[in-house]
């Protein structure tokens, strides 16, 4: 891989912000880390205390994450926020269930950390996309609509398919409770089989 100013010059690294590989003659070190001249330049610049038009400011996006949803949507994240709405409430619905039973006491837990998640991942939100409008952070990729609406259709029919059986069947959701142990094992299954498949990856690239 060759420099992006300098074709013939091999690179040495990337920038830290823009992520774009440059030679060392491009390079400028501040405290190990390493950057372009043209992003250099705005990471210099002061900081100001004003937030760019169009965002939310951190502290604004902490109180209203205190109300479920609303904080992503200061943000801008609507689909995060519907997420948001639907885990909370379904948390809410299987707590508030008769036959949780020795359970109570865990999905209350899980209730509380979710309402105070929230806030804090809407400030850290706000904070990264106010460091992004300055040029003092490389910007994440945009999400994909698609991606979105497949989602959204997805949650949709798993709840709709979910309460339809509790519906026909009353003790649906109690048998859901008693087999959430369940989501715990496919997900530490999964993890150990990426962990496997990324390690043979690295063997076949050797």
């Amino acid at each position: 891989m060759n420099c992006v100013t300098h074709p013939e010059t091999t690179v040495q690294t990337t920038c830290k912000v823009c992520q774009q590989p440059f030679c060392s003659d491009c390079l400028v070190e501040r405290d190990g880390v390493h950057y372009c001249t043209n992003c250099l330049t705005r990471v210099s610049r002061p900081t100001s205390n004003v937030v760019p038009e169009g965002l939310c400011s951190p502290g604004t996006a902490f109180g209203l994450g205190l109300i479920p949803g609303v904080g992503a949507i200061c943000n801008g994240e609507y689909f995060k926020a519907f997420v948001h709405i639907i885990i909370f409430g379904f948390l809410i619905s299987i707590s508030s269930g008769p036959n949780v039973g020795s359970f109570e006491h865990l999905f209350g837990f899980l209730i509380a950390a979710f309402y105070f998640y929230m806030p804090l991942e809407a400030y850290q939100t706000a904070k990264r996309k106010i460091l992004q409008a300055q040029g003092r952070l490389a910007p994440t990729p945009p999400r994909s609509a698609k991606s979105d609406t497949l989602w959204t259709g997805v949650i949709f029919i798993l709840l709709g398919v979910l309460f339809f059986l509790n519906s026909l069947v009353p003790t649906v959701l109690n048998v859901i409770v008693k087999l959430w142990p369940v989501l715990l094992i496919v997900f530490g299954a999964l993890r150990i089989w990426t962990a496997l498949r990324k390690g043979t990856a690295r063997e076949d690239g050797l």
